[in-house]
């Protein structure tokens, strides 16, 4: 069905027909509700491609992730395509493999249909003079912490989010506590692991870093040096950077004969829904993702309006359930 189809059934040019859509104060009223009720009736509607290509902006909002099969980020892009329908836009999901030249890519392809701002969600750190420098680059909210960033950011506090595994493993009498790190390259990652590093040092703990590496062969590692140590000196408890280390974690552990949380407990953070239905339930810091989704477009629009680069730091929380326990015995 074409804008011909509805000029000819409606009796006007399809000049007449475009007006209606992009500039109604243009046409007049009768004629334009006569348009309408013929293109509804015909199933008609107006490419938003060519609304945007006519009016120089378009309500499309790219959300670059480096990768859709992380629940994290499936997550992500589920509450913010809510948050952006709420206000009028459209979220185009643009994925990367973790390749900082295809967030220029989407950017710039993004930028030439008009979209207002983008969002970017990076799994290593951001080059932001590269990122500037791209079509788009100006205008882009980072859901992440990046160093002396000039455009805004929404993050969560890592520190505090260990500080409160660390709080409630000890709370159970846990005193030998391990860290997993399976991310790498990000400053979320860095922050949480000096975190832990830092909490161990003010405890008297030791810091035992089972992994620091990335990948999905992270749990197996961390796994396979856990049952190496000699048993007086294994950890009693585990902290994942993220919930998926922890799940694979759990898997190795598990594969290994090593009982959960009955020889060693095991904390993720993110707060994933899977963490609910994983085996044992995932204790877990639980990051706002919902509201992250729904900060990031206030800080782009806000942006747009005033050219303040605000960053908000969200405060994570404690979700417990059944993979910690009490130290053994």
């Amino acid at each position: 069905m074409s804008i011909d189809d509805v000029a000819a059934e409606a009796g006007v040019h399809r000049s007449t027909v475009s007006r209606a859509f992009s500039r109604p104060e243009a046409v007049n009223p009768t004629t334009r509700q006569r348009i309408l009720e013929v293109a509804e009736s015909l199933g008609y509607q107006m490419s938003p491609l060519a609304q945007a290509l006519r009016r120089k902006t378009s309500n499309l909002v790219p959300l670059i992730v480096p990768d859709i099969t992380n629940p994290f980020y499936g997550e992500l892009a589920k509450t913010m395509a809510t948050a952006a329908a709420g206000k009028g836009y459209q979220l185009v999901l643009c994925v990367t493999d973790g390749e900082v030249a295809q967030t220029s890519g989407y950017l710039t392809a993004l930028q030439g249909m008009y979209a207002p701002f983008g969002i970017v969600a990076p799994s290593t750190s951001v080059d932001l003079d590269e990122l500037q420098s791209v079509a788009l680059g100006s205008r882009v909210v980072v859901v992440d912490r990046v160093e002396k960033a000039n455009v805004p950011t929404v993050t969560v506090d890592s520190a505090e989010g260990i500080a409160l595994a660390v709080d409630h493993l000890r709370g159970l009498g846990h005193r030998r506590i391990a860290y997993v790190s399976g991310i790498s390259g990000t400053y979320t990652s860095r922050d949480r692991l000096a975190a832990y590093e830092g909490l161990a040092e003010k405890l008297e703990m030791p810091a035992t870093i089972l992994d620091a590496g990335t990948g999905p062969e992270v749990g197996e590692r961390a796994a396979e040096l856990f049952v190496d140590m000699p048993r007086e000196q294994r950890p009693t408890a585990v902290i994942a950077a993220n919930d998926m280390v922890a799940f694979a974690l759990i898997s190795s552990l598990g594969a290994r004969g090593v009982s959960i949380p009955g020889e060693v407990s095991v904390m993720g953070f993110d707060g994933l829904e899977l963490g609910s239905r994983s085996n044992p339930r995932l204790t877990t810091v639980r990051q706002p993702i919902a509201d992250m989704g729904a900060i990031a477009i206030d800080l782009a629009e806000q942006l747009l309006n005033d050219g303040e680069a605000q960053h908000v730091v969200l405060t994570p929380d404690l979700l417990i359930r059944a993979s910690t326990a009490e130290v053994p015995r």
